[in-house]
This record gives structure tokens, sequence and C-alpha cells, in this order.
């Protein structure tokens, strides 16, 4: 892959003063080559993106290409805030291909991400910087979910003395699951391979079930904790949720005094890893690092256990990790762990996931009970 500029003065498109005052342009203000050539009107659009589709080896769509693709396109495969935060647009759909406009078409963690998230082959399309933010302003019209005549898409919550409108207040264990509950209708799902193993919960990801695809906010989520029917429901649900924010995540059961490997999803999550992992809960692990508060956000620190971890989050090493617990009235039943590669965890990201893992623990509390 040549370099952009090189390139450009091969072709004749600009001078070497042009390329030297684009590139004096993009260092200061922090932006692509290609977008400062275009914005100094050295090269219009259509022959940047034929430059970087020969740089990159993939197609370009140009911008009128991308509305026309993202007017027609009504399936919702990609959370609105993972779309803004990879600047990736998912513009069309062909059998178990999804295409994909990009500023950076050889950013292999984005389109990683895309096809872990969506279980589609992804195929990049180059698009300028201009574009990319144009589309993003389209989004959230095209976010629209049409509903199904023949099925509703999500469980209603009721509590019979009013609205709970408190996250937390909505999983407090003094509220009575029966009382407070009424399912009205199962969620709508889509097919998503997960993976799953722990004595006495089935595992997920089998042909027959089906789950949703995204999980809008945290009302959402907790009417689809509210609608679980098994274990196996929940973590699925929670692991769905979390993985709109965290690039890899596993869950993991607390059975018997051991932490089993459960349910995982990420890229290049080791399966066979997480399916083997059991430890005692009095073994030295992340796990316990904690302590008395309610997550532990940091790197992973040294330790057989630790190291077995890491095993299953595979490469790159994680720069740090986030474990939460899913718990109830002091009883942990599992965890949540999960990482950013390449980068932390934002604050904003635990402070998400701290109380998703408490309404995940009531509800597998809730169903465990249930079974004895």
């Amino acid at each position: 892959m040549g370099l952009l500029g090189e390139m450009l003065v091969e072709r004749g498109a600009i001078s070497v003063d042009q390329l030297q005052e684009g590139l004096a342009a993009s260092r200061r203000v922090g932006q692509r080559l290609g977008t400062q050539l275009v914005n100094l009107g050295f090269i219009d659009e259509r022959s940047l993106l034929e430059a970087l589709a020969e740089q990159h080896g993939v197609p370009f769509v140009t911008e009128a290409m991308l509305q026309e693709f993202q007017e027609a396109f009504s399936v919702d495969l990609l959370p609105e805030p993972m779309v803004r935060r990879l600047r990736a647009i998912p513009f069309r759909t062909i059998r178990d291909r999804i295409q994909v406009a990009m500023s950076n078409p050889g950013d292999a963690g984005v389109i990683d991400r895309i096809a872990n998230f969506t279980q589609f082959h992804v195929e990049p399309f180059v698009a300028s910087d201009s574009s990319i933010d144009r589309a993003l302003d389209r989004v959230p019209k095209l976010r629209e979910v049409p509903q199904d005549t023949t099925e509703e898409l999500l469980t209603e919550v009721v509590d019979e003395d009013g609205p709970v409108e408190d996250w937390d207040q909505l999983w407090k264990s003094n509220i009575d699951p029966s009382r407070l509950l009424r399912v009205h209708s199962r969620p709508k799902a889509a097919k998503v391979v997960l993976v799953a193993k722990f004595p006495t919960l089935e595992p997920v990801g089998v042909a027959e079930r089906k789950a949703t695809l995204t999980i809008a906010d945290d009302k959402e989520f907790v009417r689809l904790l509210g609608s679980a029917a098994t274990a196996a429901d929940v973590g699925e649900i929670l692991v769905r949720y979390s993985s709109q924010m965290l690039d890899r995540v596993c869950v993991f059961a607390v059975h018997h005094g051991k932490i089993s490997g459960w349910i995982g999803r990420g890229l290049p999550l080791d399966a066979g890893e997480l399916r083997s992992f059991s430890v005692a809960v009095s073994e030295p692990s992340l796990f316990s690092e904690q302590g008395e508060s309610d997550s532990y956000l940091g790197p992973v620190p040294n330790g057989s256990v630790n190291n077995r971890l890491l095993d299953i989050l595979g490469s790159p090493m994680p720069s740090e990790v986030l474990v939460v617990p899913l718990a109830m009235n002091g009883r942990v039943k599992g965890y949540l762990m999960g990482d950013i590669p390449g980068r932390g965890v934002p604050d904003s990201v635990r402070e998400a996931l701290v109380p998703a893992g408490r309404a995940a623990g009531n509800a597998l509390a809730g169903i465990l009970r249930g079974r004895a």
C-alpha cells in the first residue's frame, strides 16, 4: 500500500509543492491529508476516492451513492453509538455480506468489530471524511426499526403501584417480581452464535434460539431481563448489551464454589478456553481484585488464573479490563469481564455496566430460585 501523497504526485493530480502544503495543513489541524487536499481545492473528491481505492485495494463509494443506498437500507444491524464511535456506515447487505463505508478501510480492528457484532462478512468501501460526517447526520432517521404487525417488539413492564422510573429501584430485592412484571410478549429476535457451558444452564446460540441483535438502552435491557425465562436468556441479554460498549465480553457463572466460563463474544475470543475455564472461588484471581467495591477496572495482575483469563481474551493483550459482579443481596451469581483492545475502558462504560450487573444478578437469582 503506497503513500497517498506519492500516488497523487505520480498521477499528476497534485504538485510536490501542493503535497507539502497539504501535509503542513494536515499536521496543523489534525485531519487526514486527503481531506486537506480537497479543502485546499488541489483535487476533487472523486480523484481522492479513486486514489484511496487504489491505495487500499477496495471499492469506493461517493456521497451521492452512499445517501442513495442509506435511504433504502432499513435493516437495524448496529447500535447508533457504535456507528458513531467506529465512524463506519453500513449501507447495504447482500446475503451473508454487509457493505460498510469507512474513511480508513484498512482498519482491521473496526472490520472485526462489525463482523463479530453482526455475524456478517464485512466488505469495506472507502469514503471521504466529509461523506462519513454527513452520513452520520442521517443515522438517527435510518435507525428506526419497522414494526412487525404480527408481533410486539418488546416486553412491557408494569408496576401495579405505578411506573418504576429508577433503574436501581426496579431491581431491589423487596419488590416481588411476580407482582412487578407482567409479560405481554416475548422479544423479537435474530440468530447469533454465542458460547455457553455451565451445569444446569442450557447452551445458547443453537439454531432454534432467537435473541435481539441490539439493545437500544438500559430501559430496553430491563424489559428484556423481565421477560427472560432461563438463566441462558439472562446471560445472552447481558452479553449483547455489554458488547455494544466493550469489544470483548465474557460472562462467568458462580456455582457450588467454582467460577466457570459461560458465555463470550468478541474477536479473537477463544471459545475453547472459555468453555474449559473453571477455578475455585477461593483461588486468587482477577475476580477477587475488586474486594468490597462494586467493580474492578485496571490491568490484569500476574497469576496463574489470570494468565488463563488472558488466554481467553486472546491477542492483543488488554491494557485494562472491567470486571463486574452479578450479585443479589451480597451473593455473587457470576461475573462480567470485558475490555476494548488497544485502549482503556471509559468510566461511562463502567457506570453503565455496574447497575446492569446488579440487574442481571437479580434476574439470575429469581430464575434459579424458581428451579429449587
